[in-house]
């Protein structure tokens, strides 16, 4: 304002000399306000800090208490609660139940998910920061960590009460809450479909980016402002929060049921009999898992029912989640390039306690291989895991786990893969029509029709009859 001042005087505008100098003298005025405001504020604060200390060696715990919380309001300074200051009131149950809701303090829980949410941002940098990566898949599993990461450091954050030394956190998690289901519903249309992102697929984060809206008014919120609300525990949102957990059940569930759609139909089209799945599987198990316990935390919040356990339930999960990640990340990261090394987990403790060696294994695998291709087992209609053990000379443990191991598949699946094979070798020569449907299902050992009917569109997304009608359509052409 002074350089503006004389700047005029220099000049030939002296005429608005008077607008200048009534500008000049409300600006100090309102300097001299603000400050004295704050000096008012700072000398209220202190006699605050006084009184407190006072009542707290006079052993008056409620008005200790009282005078604490309305100098903590005003200076937002938790240094204060400390079993020094309030020495002589320090055992109280009043004092001790303070100190218990504002004051910092640590367990075990709250440590291990501050661990696991820190260990989530790593794995995040960490994925992205591999090369020969599928950028687009691995940056949305990426973000699927991530947002699952921040949210169980808020929590950690809140459990400990340091959220109200960090009040900038405030609804940190409920800005990630619609972004779940169309994150993992496109990494699993990437992945499992080779989908190509469009900038349509962007409308799938509207309902997102309209929570957002709604919220960022709390997010401009001044830190004082974010932090007398934290500190009053005031119910933000009361109302609104239920609408919000709906609209979230709303999409986990939609896109759970999308994302079973894509990974169902993928494993039926043949992918089941290999191990590309399994990662998506495994994920897709855990997020389900996700929507499950996040109805009972739900259901917990808005007080259907009293169950304080299982409110650590969808925390744990998400927890599993970033571990589950970070072992894949760590163990096996060529998931992230498109080349599939993952081992079926539920085979390896199928399979913790077995005696059957490697050499052994191959030699019942060649066995087995001999009696399904020259011996035609899998025809015999009454054939049966005990049945096809004997022919190997070796027990039903080993015939099982031979065929999950070296075939990726169980008993069940895999003769009925040799008998679909050979009912498409005798279709294809049957041109002249001189077996029917259900003799050539008898033929390959099966004992029904409807059986055969449904093994055969599962292996080859066609029934036997539109199989026959497509041979002959090929050789009209």
């Amino acid at each position: 304002m002074k350089e503006l001042f004389l700047t005029f005087l220099k000049g030939k505008h002296l005429f608005i000399l008077p607008l200048i100098l009534v500008f000049f003298s409300m600006d100090v005025a309102h300097t001299k306000k603000t400050n004295q405001k704050a000096d008012s504020k700072q000398e209220i604060s202190l006699d605050y800090r006084q009184l407190a200390k006072v009542y707290s060696d006079s052993m008056i715990a409620d008005k200790a208490v009282y005078y604490t919380e309305e100098y903590i309001r005003l200076t937002a300074d938790l240094s204060i609660i400390n079993d020094h200051f309030f020495y002589s009131i320090k055992d109280t149950d009043l004092y001790l139940n303070f100190k218990n809701r504002y004051g910092p303090h640590f367990n075990f829980l709250s440590l291990f998910y501050l661990f696991s949410g820190f260990l989530g941002l790593f794995i995040v940098v960490m994925l992205n920061l591999k090369k020969g990566i599928n950028r687009k898949s691995t940056f949305l599993m990426s973000l699927f960590v991530l947002f699952h990461s921040l949210f169980i450091i808020h929590l950690s954050l809140y459990l400990t009460n340091y959220h109200y030394y960090f009040p900038h956190t405030l609804l940190l998690s409920t800005a990630f809450t619609l972004f779940y289901g169309p994150l993992i519903y496109f990494y699993f249309k990437i992945t499992v479909t080779s989908y190509k992102l469009k900038w349509i697929n962007s409308l799938h984060l509207l309902p997102a980016v309209i929570l957002l809206t709604f919220l960022f008014p709390f997010y401009t919120l001044s830190r004082n402002e974010k932090f007398i609300i934290l500190f009053d525990q005031e119910d933000i949102l009361l109302s609104e929060a239920n609408y919000i957990m709906i609209a979230k059940i709303a999409s986990l569930i939609i896109y759970a049921v999308l994302t079973l759609k894509i990974y169902k139909s993928a494993r039926d089209k043949g992918k089941q009999n290999n191990r590309e799945l399994l990662w998506q599987r495994n994920i897709i198990a855990i997020y389900l898992a996700y929507i499950v316990t996040f109805i009972l935390f739900a259901a917990i919040t808005s007080g259907f029912f009293d169950t304080p356990s299982f409110f650590h339930l969808q925390i744990l999960v998400m927890v599993g989640l970033v571990f589950y990640v970070a072992y894949i990340t760590y163990a096996q990261p060529e998931i992230f390039k498109g080349e599939v090394k993952l081992v079926d987990p539920i085979n390896i403790f199928k399979y913790k306690t077995s005696s059957l060696t490697p050499s052994y294994s191959i030699e019942l695998r060649d066995s087995l291989m001999k009696l399904l291709k020259n011996d035609k087992v899998h025809r015999e209609n009454d054939i049966s895991l005990e049945i096809l053990s004997e022919k190997l000379g070796t027990s039903r443990h080993n015939t099982s786990q031979v065929i999950n191991e070296h075939f990726n598949l169980n008993f069940f699946e895999l003769i009925n893969k040799y008998r679909i094979e050979d009912a498409v070798e005798i279709f294809n020569n049957n041109k002249h029509g001189n077996l029917t449907i259900i003799e050539v299902a008898y033929k390959v050992g099966f004992n029904n029709k409807v059986t055969f009917n449904k093994s055969f569109k599962k292996h080859l997304s066609k029934t036997p009859s539109n199989y026959i009608k497509s041979i002959k359509e090929d050789e009209s052409n």
